[in-house]
């Protein structure tokens, strides 16, 4: 029974989000290691410092997951496990931001070394976008690197995410 309610915290959070992948409603993206180590392999960084920065960052990273939906039934649960998830208390809030019909949030969990690197970021975007309603979340994990991260999420063409870039860890 000790070991049950130890373990509770983790199982909770080990969870990260995947039941949305499988959703009928929900839009889901999910990129793993292996896939970052084939496209560090593409050599884009020849010659380009800011592109070799690119690049080693995507090396680094664990694994991204974004789920987002119009489903109303679907958005509320979606923020309910959000705020689940950040009740496990192991994320520091970045910011917040509310403008033009959205809301969204950041939260990081610092590597404890760099105020630029953190291990894990989570993203949650709540509002209208084209008239529709939306909720977003977005995962990362990894050695992740703020100060490249919102070209990366821009990249993948991310709601709300360009927020990104006026992002900084707080430790």
């Amino acid at each position: 029974m000790i070991i049950a309610i130890m373990v509770a915290p983790f199982l909770a959070q080990s969870q990260d989000f995947a039941k949305y992948e499988n959703m009928k409603d929900v839009d889901a993206m999910v990129m793993t290691s292996k896939m970052f180590k084939m496209l560090s392999k593409v050599d884009l960084s020849k010659g380009d410092p800011e592109a070799k920065k690119y690049m080693d960052m995507i090396e680094n990273l664990s694994e991204i997951r974004l789920y987002k939906s119009n489903s109303t039934s679907i958005r509320n649960q979606m923020s309910k496990d959000f705020d689940s998830y950040l009740s496990t208390g192991s994320l520091d809030e970045l910011m917040r931001i509310k403008e033009s019909g959205k809301n969204i949030k950041f939260y990081s969990k610092s590597d404890g070394k760099n105020d630029d690197i953190v291990k894990e970021l989570l993203m949650f975007m709540d509002g209208d976008e084209d008239g529709e309603p939306i909720s977003v979340i977005l995962r990362i994990t990894g050695k992740i690197d703020i100060t490249q991260l919102s070209k990366l999420t821009s990249d993948l063409n991310v709601p709300g995410a360009d927020q990104l870039k006026n992002a900084k860890s707080k430790n």
